[in-house]
């Protein structure tokens, strides 16, 4: 309805729907519930597709994927207290991988909040519960503040690292009419402030210097792959891979080192380096956690992260706050190309640290198996990994040449986001295959998703790695000398249990029929499930269990 001077009114609920469009947010994630209505009203007219999961830790991790792959924020409508709460997983890795994510949830009224009245959903203030998770979290009163928020998370989204926001609004405050609400003509600049020049010139001079620099690529440069291909080759430097940062350079590229932190011979390049750069990553010790190695240490890192406070114990000098692009144009500017002497070295340490990562891809029994998932991916294939023995194994042996297509949370390292995580890439790349990695025990944290990949309609694969338990754990026990508790799941049939959701389910038995089962999924449109019992050396042994002695 419109008022006599022309200004159009509706609900807060739809107020927020209709703004959010003029942030170029197109898709929404969540499941409507009573305090959550007005959310929901006319939103079919409103320009938003909405994507119903089975449950909220679904919504979030999909609007997490979604994020990763179309470069837009995800956002999620959520209903007070189980409803955020259950997304609290999710939230929780886009906050460790910074990830931007809005997250609108409702409240108890405004009369009710603080109250705790035994009033449904109520739940002691959960801005303050989500606040270690986000960018900023708050509960609002004003329609005014929602919009305030709205632009301030976006604004900010652009100038720092990027987490989740939480905003939490009444639910009588969703009900009250108000007037259009319109993004400002423009946001106030909240950009942090630049390292001093002399620093940054003091940190040229320093790289400069290096003879032997080695560069560790994070997720913080994953929309700077060519940026960093230049880089290290005006620096003849090697480049490690974090996961994060998967296919950032092509895979035959001569001083692409790849994701191989934990071996030998890489650890031993990071030793050896003068000078370490580290561009958009933490360094944090997930690079060697399961392996039994210890983290590499190093002479000394120029750290380069939009977020100045994080540091490393090697570390000797503050971080250069920049993002990852404008510290390369810097150094390209200032560096001189490298000789032919220090081309050729650099290419050889390179070429030492790949050996010793393809020696170690030969030596492992799960490769065969990892080959035949490559044979069969197609070009620009998205693949999604759970936490599960052969999607580690793909953490470092799948070959991949482009950025973006390995979605694999593995820093927070919770069960079951890759089938979720499916949705949201398949919702922001429609035309693209996306192929989801999980094994027996992650699956089953998310499978009723199913339903959800079964209604998009999209070309999704879940290929589920069945070892009979949690053979990891199992692993991880034996190399800790404890006797292995808690190991042994089982779901009896989950290629029936799949073919319940609609799925097309094959069960190949070897590596050969997994690579024709896969390129057969990924070449139609539709929901496919790939289950593959494991053999015998990669199952968690029933037998064995019972005795206490490891597998």
């Amino acid at each position: 309805m419109r008022s006599a001077e022309g200004t159009h009114h509706m609900r807060l609920g739809q107020a927020i729907s209709s703004l959010l469009t003029e942030y170029g947010i197109s898709q929404i994630f969540g499941i409507p519930g009573v305090h959550t209505l007005e959310l929901f009203r006319d939103i079919d007219r409103s320009g938003l597709n909405v994507t119903i999961p089975r449950h909220e830790q679904g919504a979030a991790f999909m609007a997490d994927a979604y994020t990763r792959v179309s470069g837009t924020p995800g956002v999620c409508y959520l209903i007070t207290g189980p409803g955020v709460l259950n997304a609290l997983t999710p939230i929780g890795q886009a906050w460790h991988d910074s990830i931007p994510m809005l997250v609108i949830g409702s409240t108890v009224t405004r009369e009710q909040l603080g109250a705790h009245r035994g009033t449904l959903h109520d739940t002691p203030d959960l801005a303050e519960v989500l606040r270690p998770f986000t960018l900023f979290s708050e509960t609002v009163t004003t329609a005014e503040r929602v919009s305030e928020l709205i632009d301030e998370a976006f604004t900010r989204w652009q100038h720092e690292r990027s987490r989740p926001v939480y905003i939490g609004i009444p639910r009588d405050l969703l009900e009250e009419e108000v007037g259009e609400l319109h993004r400002p003509a423009s946001s106030p600049s909240l950009a942090p402030a630049a390292p001093p020049t002399p620093q940054l010139t003091e940190e040229l001079k320093r790289l400069a210097a290096a003879t032997s620099p080695v560069i560790i690529a994070g997720g913080g440069a994953r929309h700077d792959g060519a940026a960093v291909q230049a880089f290290a080759e005006r620096l003849a430097a090697p480049v490690i891979l974090t996961g994060n940062a998967k296919g950032l350079l092509p895979e035959a590229h001569p001083l692409n080192a790849g994701i191989s932190m934990p071996f030998p011979r890489t650890q031993e390049l990071v030793s050896a380096a003068d000078l370490v750069v580290g561009l958009g990553t933490e360094l944090s010790d997930f690079e060697v956690l399961f392996t039994g190695t210890a983290e590499p240490q190093m002479a000394d890192i120029l750290r380069v992260d939009i977020d100045p406070t994080v540091s490393h114990p090697d570390q000797t000098r503050p971080t250069l706050a920049l993002r990852v692009g404008a510290f390369i144009e810097a150094a390209l500017a200032a560096l001189p190309a490298p000789d032919t002497a220090a081309s050729a070295a650099g290419t050889a340490r390179a070429a030492a640290a790949r050996a010793g990562l393809a020696a170690e891809r030969a030596a492992d029994p799960h490769t065969p198996w990892i080959d035949a998932v490559a044979a069969a991916l197609p070009g620009d294939a998205i693949l999604t990994a759970d936490s599960a023995q052969v999607a580690y194994q793909a953490h470092h042996f799948l070959p991949l040449d482009s950025p973006g297509r390995w979605l694999a949370p593995y820093g927070y390292g919770t069960l079951g986001p890759a089938l979720p995580m499916a949705i949201g890439a398949a919702i922001a790349a429609p035309d693209t295959p996306v192929v989801a990695l999980a094994g027996d025990g992650s699956a089953l944290f998310t499978l009723p998703e199913l339903a959800t990949a079964q209604d998009l309609g999209a070309n999704i694969t879940f290929l589920i790695w069945d070892n009979g338990g949690y053979r990891e754990i199992e692993v991880s026990f034996a190399r800790t000398d404890i006797r292995p508790a808690g190991v042994r799941t089982t779901a009896q049939d989950l290629g029936m249990i799949a073919a319940g959701f609609g799925a097309a389910v094959t069960t190949p038995a070897t590596p050969a029929e997994l690579t024709e089962a896969l390129r057969a999924a990924t070449a139609e449109p539709g929901l496919s499930v790939i289950v593959v019992q494991a053999p015998a050396e990669h199952r968690v042994e029933a037998d064995a269990l019972q005795e206490g002695t490891p597998a």
